[in-house]
């Protein structure tokens, strides 16, 4: 067996386990730090090796929008675009 495919099992049998990184690798006497580079690296692998339709976003390509819909007793509808919340709060407390 090659180095990885042995990391690989023990990745695989640290998810099986259920236990804390660091629990497992006390288990089984690894480094803590060398079985997290083995984590990322099978991660990885695994996300190149998945053929599917899905697109890997990343924090920084997430687009948050703040929009809300206020109705009004009246039947007045107002949609706000805002990430201000006391501007928010000062519009549901108009009457």
């Amino acid at each position: 067996m090659s180095k990885q495919e042995i990391m690989y099992s023990h990745v695989e049998n640290w998810k099986a386990s259920g236990l804390t990184q660091v629990k497992y690798c006390e288990s089984v006497g690894l480094k803590i730090e060398n079985f997290s580079y083995w984590v990322v690296k099978y991660k990885s692998g695994l996300s190149q090796s998945v053929d599917s339709d899905f697109i890997t976003v990343t924090r920084d390509q997430v687009v948050r929008v703040q929009e809300y819909e206020i109705m009004y007793p009246n039947g007045v509808k107002l949609r706000v675009h805002t990430d201000n919340l006391n501007e928010l709060y000062s519009l549901v407390n108009l009457v």
